[in-house]
């Protein structure tokens, strides 16, 4: 599996790397459906902590439907992620269906549920659970590029006795 996590981390790299490039061409990445973020999970039992204190995260977001009003100044994205998480052979890999609301000031949140593919620690066994993720979030520009963000979340997974909880911190981009 840390193939598999190599790979799906190479994939990440190499979206964020090339996708500006086909932004000068206007209709495939209007509206910044799409969003790639990169950083690091703090699980919260030590039995996970025993394999490293902090794992790599990274995931890719697409809205499904953006803009949708929820009042003056206050706005609301659908949409679905893939993460990754994880250290060694123990990971989890949550898909989930997100709803993200926009705040005036760059300000956002996130709430996601779905289901998580995962390794334990110790036992190694595999699981699946019930995934969710809960998050706050600010948006930010560097000289006018690719929007960028930087979120915390808080990441779940029943069935693993809260192996696969924590929190984490990324840094992101949309396109």
């Amino acid at each position: 599996m840390r193939r598999l996590g190599l790979a799906f981390a190479a994939t990440v790299v190499l979206a964020a790397w090339t996708l500006p490039a086909f932004a000068q061409y206007g209709e495939e990445t209007v509206g910044n459906n799409f969003r790639v973020r990169i950083g690091a999970f703090f699980p919260s039992k030590s039995i996970s902590r025993d394999e490293a204190e902090t794992w790599f995260g990274a995931g890719v977001d697409y809205a499904l439907q953006r803009g949708i009003s929820m009042g003056e100044n206050y706005s609301a994205d659908l949409g679905v992620s893939l993460d990754y998480y994880g250290s060694g052979d123990v990971y989890n890999v949550p898909v989930l269906l997100n709803y993200w609301g926009k705040l005036p000031g760059g300000l956002n949140y996130t709430a996601g549920i779905g289901v998580g593919f995962s390794k334990r620690p110790v036992s190694g066994d595999t699981k699946t659970g019930f995934a969710y993720a809960v998050g706050i979030g600010y948006d930010f520009n560097v000289g006018g590029g690719t929007p960028l963000f930087i979120e915390v979340r808080y990441n779940g997974l029943t069935g693993t006795d809260n192996e696969h909880d924590g929190f984490a911190v990324y840094l992101g981009a949309r396109f």
